[in-house]
């Protein structure tokens, strides 16, 4: 191969890893965005780190409907069986792939948006919607910076158990 088509080779190469760059990882960001703008909005603590001072003050007079932490379901049902060859029961292997994926969907927007969340397990006499007596848990989501509060709220929980 000689050095002139090495070198266009190259260039489609870094042509394609631009075009990539900005159709995949640049859309990525604004959605990252979007997700913390809806959780800056939802949230009574200012997102210090992400947002500028006079969003702050915007914030800091509209409280109305907003919290400190949001406390919703980790999973959107209890787990399911799986018996010896690793597979879920009474289920394709295709099916029960698509079931592990979207156990984690409630999971994925705190993540994202890179603020702080913890699962905490629920005492079944609380929490059992669909009466199988399988562990539930619930997700303890902060605006970023309350990671201490975030912590407080899912002790707070698991005493419940006790």
């Amino acid at each position: 191969m000689s050095l002139v088509s090495k070198s266009v080779c190259q260039y489609h190469e870094l042509s394609f890893i631009s075009s990539a760059f900005d159709n995949y990882f640049l859309q990525a960001q604004r959605v990252r965005q979007l997700i913390r703008d809806d959780y800056d909005r939802i949230f009574s603590m200012p997102n210090f780190y992400f947002a500028d001072r006079t969003s702050f003050h915007r914030q800091q007079l509209n409280r109305e409907g907003q919290v400190d932490v949001l406390i919703h379901p980790s999973a959107i049902q209890t787990a399911p069986l799986i018996n010896c060859d690793g597979h879920h029961e009474d289920r394709s292997q295709e099916e029960s792939d698509l079931i592990s994926y979207v156990q984690d969907v409630l999971t994925v927007p705190a993540s994202l948006a890179g603020i702080p969340a913890l699962s905490v397990p629920v005492p079944k006499a609380f929490l059992d919607p669909q009466g199988e007596g399988w562990p539930i848990g619930v997700s303890v989501v902060g605006q970023w910076g309350s990671d201490e509060l975030v912590m407080k709220v899912g002790e707070a929980i698991e005493e419940l158990g006790r």
